[in-house]
């Protein structure tokens, strides 16, 4: 089978109809009799949604992109992330859809803004807001394997010279595949998982080196050695940048009944970093586009 140009869904207009004379009409999820015999009507619909939050779920009108959203109180819980090479912070959320007929389903996925109550800032070139958990992480979305597996997190890319380092990465992202044309001439819907994880950008602040040598002496005047050596990573707690530092200091004296006197004096202080509860949420944009198997046929509803 082959899948010819695609078409781009616009308002009022996304399924083709073909037959003995050419002819590009459509309905988006509308139930209307066509007064034209003999011909197959393709019917679209796309959705996308938070998993296992139906509540969440986004249809989209006319051909619309739609979009989910990743909580910030989601995206800081990478500051839970202790350990050197934790295991990521995922999340989930999932595409689905049909194309009834003749036509395919296909759609791109885009990290488009980081959003608050106050405004947003543009994610489309992967380079996160400053001062937010995500600038100091790296958010990767990607294809879930079978039974919604998130696991196989892929690599970042290196970079190139002279290229800035992204928070953002997007694999397989670009012209998805959800049914391919023909494939659900009885308009089965097809429901494709992806998912996000969330790394903190943790880097060692130094190593910690251990060794340690035996030596023996047997009976026999023999001598024997063994020398083992190991090594921790040593780092930071995740956290936003420190805004300062809180100083404490206090002097204490007193004078005893023997008119002897004693003196002593105590430092201590603590770091103060921002709340990060105000992390800004992280919208994802679905763009769906239909396609169609006969080339020859093939036009702008």
């Amino acid at each position: 089978m082959k899948r010819s140009t695609r078409l781009v869904m616009i308002t009022g207009a996304v399924a083709a109809l073909t037959g003995i004379a050419v002819v590009a009409s459509a309905l988006w999820s509308a139930r209307t009799d066509v007064a034209v015999p003999s011909f197959k009507l393709g019917v679209v619909r796309f959705s996308a949604a938070v998993a296992k939050d139906e509540s969440s779920r986004q249809i989209s009108q006319n051909g619309a992109a739609v979009s989910v959203t990743l909580p910030g109180s989601k995206v800081i819980e990478v500051l839970e992330q202790t350990a050197i090479d934790a295991e990521p912070v995922i999340w989930r959320f999932t595409a689905s859809g049909t194309a009834l007929g003749i036509t395919g389903l296909n759609y791109d996925v885009a990290v488009t803004e980081q959003r608050t109550q106050d405004g947003s800032h543009d994610l489309s070139n992967g380079i996160a807001q400053p001062d937010t958990v995500l600038e100091r992480s790296t958010l990767k979305v990607y294809r879930a394997a079978a039974g919604g597996d998130c696991s196989a997190v892929p690599a970042t890319p290196e970079l190139g010279e002279g290229e800035t380092p992204k928070n953002v990465y997007l694999f397989g992202a670009e012209d998805a595949v959800l049914q391919e044309p023909g494939a659900a001439l009885d308009g089965q819907e097809t429901e494709q998982e992806w998912c996000v994880a969330l790394n903190w950008n943790s880097v060692p602040d130094g190593r910690y080196v251990n060794s340690v040598q035996a030596l023996a002496t047997a009976e026999d005047g023999s001598q024997n050695g063994a020398t083992d050596a190991w090594h921790v990573a040593v780092g930071y707690p995740p956290a936003l940048e420190r805004l300062g530092v809180y100083r404490n200091k206090a002097l204490a004296e007193a004078t005893a009944e023997d008119l002897s006197e004693a003196r002593a004096h105590s430092e201590w202080s603590a770091d103060i970093y921002p709340d990060p509860s105000g992390e800004p949420d992280v919208v994802l944009t679905l763009t769906p586009t239909i396609t169609n198997m006969n080339e020859e046929k093939n036009g702008t509803p």
